[in-house]
């Protein structure tokens, strides 16, 4: 189901029992629990809305509290949140959560209780018993990255519902630095309305004061100099990121994973898939891969293998030599991991 759908059930006072909104994009799962929480009368929410944590909780309190009656009110609301034993990685929990008694629940919910699984994930194991029976007894809500023009629209909504504007300049320079996020540009929003709060209007130099560019986004800058070959001005600026106490591993794996994007969406563009596709297939933000695209185009499919092998050797030479890491970065630069020996 989509958000605007729900939206308008919502509006119209019509719910199923249960639903799970699935993806990693926090804004719209934001959005789709305040919707909830908001139809529940703002009197009766202490009594009628329990939220529980499924990495510090326990799913048995959660299901205690969906099976008991609203206290007067007509219905009740239970969130439970990073539901993680529906996923793969639900071993690595301390918690050993009662699946059967949710199975039981799913058979036969209280009619009066709206349950909604916040699940933060990119996808949830469909091998599990109760993650099938949950999915196809559940109303399915995705929260998966908002496609550029979806982010664009919302976040027009939020400046004209807020008075504001921004200058093409500004906003180009903030889907750089959120690397077109939704929800890390409704975050620096919030600080930008109060720097522009006397003009109204957000400008270039406003948000490049106020959002800082991250580490990926300055190794991003790093990978272009790598793959351009500008070797005395890529170690100045490896040797900086190391002076700043970033992790040397941490570096390359940024690295390894920008040059293996590139070629990923080089080889699924020359197969006919179109921006959006290759999104899905990679499951990766819209707005990289249109980066990716778009970078790609500047170098061969030879060059992207070349430099993505001697990144992966690199780090094999780093977690195996007593060489530091700068020195063991000159040497790639100057070609040496890519060498046959």
């Amino acid at each position: 189901m989509k958000i605007s759908e729900l939206l308008t059930k919502i509006a119209g006072d019509f719910f199923d029992n249960i639903y799970v909104v699935l993806g990693k994009e926090a804004y719209i799962q934001e959005k789709v629990v305040r919707a909830f929480i908001e139809c529940i009368p703002e009197e009766e929410r202490a009594m009628n809305i329990g939220q529980y944590d499924m990495e510090v909780n326990l799913l048995t309190d959660a299901l205690s509290d969906a099976l008991s009656a609203p206290f007067f009110g007509e219905r009740k609301l239970i969130i439970i949140k990073r539901p993680i034993f529906l996923t793969a990685e639900g071993k690595k929990t301390k918690l050993d959560q009662n699946v059967d008694e949710l199975s039981n629940y799913i058979k036969n919910p209280e009619p009066r209780t709206i349950m909604l699984f916040v699940a933060p994930y990119e996808k949830l194991d469909e091998r599990k018993k109760i993650t099938k029976q949950l999915l196809k007894n559940a109303t399915l809500i995705e929260s998966g990255y908002s496609s550029e023009k979806d982010t664009a629209r919302e976040v027009k909504n939020l400046l004209s519902k807020n008075g504001y504007t921004i200058e093409a300049k500004a906003y180009d320079l903030l889907k750089i630095r959120t690397e077109g996020k939704l929800s890390l540009i409704t975050n620096e929003l919030s600080k930008l309305f109060l720097l522009a709060n006397q003009t109204k209007v957000i400008s270039e130099e406003m948000v490049d004061r106020m959002v800082a560019q991250t580490l990926e986004q300055n190794i991003f800058d790093l990978g272009e100099l790598v793959l351009s070959d500008k070797i005395a001005v890529a170690i100045e600026m490896y040797d900086d990121l190391i002076e700043q106490h970033e992790e040397p591993l941490k570096i390359n794996a940024i690295l390894i994973s920008q040059v293996r994007l590139l070629l990923q969406v080089q080889i699924l563009q020359q197969h006919g898939y179109a921006q959006g596709n290759i999104a899905s297939a990679l499951k990766v933000h819209p707005y990289r891969v249109k980066l990716a695209l778009q970078n790609s185009r500047k170098y061969s499919r030879k060059t992207l293998s070349e430099k993505y092998s001697g990144l992966v050797k690199l780090e094999e030479q780093m977690k195996s030599s007593q060489k530091n890491a700068g020195q063991l970065f000159q040497l790639f630069m100057l070609g040496y991991f890519s060498k046959k020996r």
